[in-house]
């Protein structure tokens, strides 16, 4: 703290000596002027670099033919971490320009760098938690995830978050620090799942043989089926009714459709055979 309050003292000493004895202000106005059009120019320049760098990393991953989700991934990332580095080079060379201390005010924060590293820890630990995020392959664009209790498709993932488009149309980003547990489901296959209910004046057998036998015709029907669906049996009840639940084993793009089209079949046959729902 000593350190901080004597560099303090210095900067407020070397400001007061643009001060006569009389409190006039000299001011070298050509001087102000081209240290300004200096910074400027550092400016443009940085922006056009960070221009030509974007346009560069696109053009990389666009001859790679980036369809894959992991490229789209690393795409995101590199050029956060490209933004980053450039802004941050950028501002230093404009403050240096306009006669601004850079060295200084770095040590001043190195001196106060404990108070700095509570007020960025959680910056920090977002992006330590993005870069884990992709080496470890838990995300890509284009997964549909569930993280902190929201489900969308990974949109883009930067060094400090993660956005997610939700199936109406709502864009959520979350801090990667605040990811904790990630449930994928689009990796390898998924099971599509369908609960269809039954009435407890029907015969539960006769139901999960009549849905078997649909099942059987849908799988003839449909192209899109990697298996025929199984009936698994009766899976739950309440007061009016039982659940009896069917799966099959699909494609992760078309888990969707295949439980739509295993409804329609399972209450069409119910509907058909007499069954009340």
């Amino acid at each position: 703290m000593a350190e901080v309050i004597t560099m303090a003292n210095q900067y407020f000493n070397e400001a007061t000596h643009a001060f006569g004895e009389s409190g006039a202000v000299e001011i070298n106005w050509a001087a102000v002027l081209v240290r300004i059009a200096v910074a400027a120019l550092i400016v443009g320049v940085g922006l056009l670099v960070l221009f030509l760098l974007r346009k560069l990393i696109n053009g990389i991953f666009r001859k790679k033919g980036a369809c894959d989700n992991q490229q789209k991934t690393l795409h995101t990332l590199l050029s956060s971490l490209v933004s980053f580095t450039v802004y941050f080079a950028m501002v230093c060379m404009a403050l240096s320009a306009l006669g601004v201390n850079v060295e200084s005010l770095l040590a001043l924060a190195g001196v106060g760098g404990v108070a700095i590293g509570f007020g960025c820890q959680t910056l920090v630990k977002d992006f330590i938690s993005g870069l884990f995020l992709w080496l470890e392959g838990h995300l890509k664009v284009g997964d549909v995830v569930t993280v902190g209790g929201l489900t969308g498709t990974v949109e883009k993932i930067t060094l400090r978050t993660t956005s997610l488009r939700a199936t109406n149309g709502n864009l959520y980003t979350v801090p990667n620090g605040d990811i904790r547990t990630v449930v994928n489901m689009t990796r390898d296959f998924r099971y599509a799942l369908v609960d269809v209910t039954v009435g407890h004046a029907n015969d539960y057998r006769a139901a999960i043989d009549a849905l078997q036998k649909a099942m059987a015709v849908l799988d003839e029907q449909e192209q899109d089926l990697e298996e025929t669906p199984k009936v698994v049996g009766v899976t739950g009840n309440d007061r009016f009714a039982a659940t009896i639940r069917i799966e099959c084993k699909c494609a992760v793009e078309k888990c969707w459709d295949v439980e739509r089209k295993i409804r329609l079949a399972a209450l069409e046959c119910l509907k058909k055979e007499g069954f009340t729902l």
